[in-house]
């Protein structure tokens, strides 16, 4: 079992020892509300109201030990709701035993991010992990709630695509992260869990200096970042669609400097080696996807005909990850950049990351059109999961 002496709350990265954590009262009945100033800071709200939180009265010795359960010092109900001290976020049941794997996703506004996050979780829940001896849960009412709400209901059961994230400084509480359980049986039966935090920020917040430092502190802790690229930014690739549905389809209408794929990486670096206290020249050791939406798009247009791009991803058809499968799929991307004038963003990637690799994939697995009532189709995703599976094989979760 793993088991830890300190943990990081996944909501705002504040590290504690495992004894110092607070109790939410769970009897709505006979405990009152309260002013929450811990919350309110964390929403960036001028007050909120609360219910009671307090401590436990029995603490562990040398803090190795997270209690469990505790007795409200008002109403005097056993409470099992452990919440952060800094920020009065409930933490997950297993914060003191699973393994913790931030995953942050980042990219230009109108890549698809919200998209690519909900049906990416759709798939990981449904069938992805399970050739892998593994289950994909949402382990929390919240979590659970926020998902449907804001993902599963537009994609799956209306129709309608997901609206855009917003900014970490407009709407606070939508950048609550997400999080799920990865529970993998291994050898003997023993049962092996994983806190994923997904962290999904808006294009717009690595652009106004007053809000990066926050956001910067959720990446710099991350166990691997997935950078959301749209190659309909580049002018090469731009100028080859004679499709304008196409185009149309695209959030994306034409090339933007701050949107290009070396500005955006080499924003987060420089945030990144601030909060890390690294030099320029010394690589950033966070692993680094570079995932390039709209593969469908692509394939269209005959840029992937016949590579492997085009076939299906075979991880989850063979229940273990595929190295080799990988190996191409990143070397035909970095060709494809090579051929759009991308070579900078190449240097840049190797130069600054010391361990990176190119993906490419569709959300939706083709055109979203709608029909005669407005609805478009399921997505039905082309390798969505391969970034993905590629962090989670580093971080020995596959």
């Amino acid at each position: 079992m793993f088991m830890r002496r300190r943990y990081l709350c996944p909501f705002c990265f504040t590290e504690h020892a495992l004894d110092d954590v607070e109790f939410e009262c769970q009897s709505r009945a006979r405990c009152r509300t309260e002013p929450d100033e811990q919350m309110a800071r964390y929403l960036g709200e001028p007050s909120h109201m609360g219910h009671h939180h307090f401590r436990s009265a029995a603490s562990s010795r040398f803090g190795s030990v997270m209690p469990d359960v505790a007795e409200c010092d008002l109403c005097h109900q056993m409470s099992r709701a452990r919440v952060c001290p800094a920020c009065h976020n409930q933490l997950p049941s297993d914060i003191d035993t699973a393994e913790p794997m931030i995953i942050s996703l980042i990219g230009t506004r109108g890549v698809g991010k919200s998209t690519y996050v909900g049906v990416l979780i759709h798939e990981m829940m449904k069938r992805l992990v399970r050739p892998f001896g593994a289950t994909f849960t949402l382990p929390t009412a919240l979590d659970q709630s926020q998902y449907r709400e804001r993902f599963e209901a537009p994609l799956y059961n209306y129709g309608q695509p997901v609206g855009q994230t917003h900014s970490y400084d407009n709407l606070r509480i939508e950048k609550r992260p997400i999080l799920a359980t990865l529970t993998k049986t291994e050898r003997f039966g023993r049962l092996r869990t994983f806190t994923l935090v997904f962290f999904d920020s808006a294009g717009e917040d690595w652009q106004n200096p007053d809000i990066i430092a926050s956001v910067a502190r959720y990446v710099s802790h991350s166990a691997g970042i997935i950078f959301l690229l749209d190659p309909l930014n580049n002018r090469t690739v731009l100028g080859s669609i004679t499709d304008q549905a196409a185009i149309a389809s695209s959030k994306v209408v034409g090339y933007d400097p701050a949107a290009d794929p070396a500005t955006v990486i080499g924003n987060v670096a420089t945030l990144i080696r601030q909060q890390q206290g690294l030099r320029n020249n010394q690589r950033i050791t966070i692993p680094v996807a570079a995932s390039f939406s709209k593969l469908d798009v692509l394939e269209d247009m005959g840029f992937v005909r016949g590579s492997t791009l085009s076939r299906p991803s075979p991880h989850a058809l063979q229940g273990v990850f595929d190295e080799n499968d990988s190996r191409l799929v990143d070397g035909e991307m970095r060709g494809l950049l090579e051929q759009w004038g991308n070579g900078d963003f190449l240097a840049f990637l190797d130069q600054t990351y010391a361990t990176n690799r190119c993906f490419a994939f569709s959300a939706y697995g083709r055109r979203p059109d709608k029909d005669s009532q407005g609805r478009i189709p399921v997505p039905v995703p082309k390798r969505i999961e391969d970034a993905m599976f590629w962090l989670l094989h580093l971080n020995k979760a596959l």
